[in-house]
């Protein structure tokens, strides 16, 4: 007996409620999924359905990347050493003294 194929459904794009639930997984500290699907207007069932969604993942994993690649832009501007004083206070915060 020969198997019929299964046609593939086709699947919506991402809409808005997708990107506004990608902009609250990245979220540092991340509120919880049910917080989430609340702010999405979705159940947590379809938000965890959604996170399985390979352009979902994608367009996540993009935004994780670019939000970490900013943060540390950020830091290396905000813990750049220009002089002694910087030197002396990075020491001191690290627990070293100089005396």
């Amino acid at each position: 007996m020969a198997q019929r194929k299964r046609k593939k459904r086709s699947r919506q794009p991402l809409d808005e409620r997708h990107y506004l639930a990608i902009e609250l997984l990245t979220t540092v500290p991340t509120p919880n999924l049910d917080d989430i699907a609340r702010a999405c207007t979705v159940d947590r069932r379809t938000l965890y359905r959604w996170r399985l969604r390979k352009d979902f993942a994608k367009e996540l994993r993009k935004v994780q990347e670019r939000k970490t690649r900013e943060l540390n832009q950020r830091l290396r501007r905000r813990f750049e050493i220009r002089t002694v004083a910087d030197i002396e206070w990075f020491a001191s915060k690290g627990g070293f003294d100089f005396d």
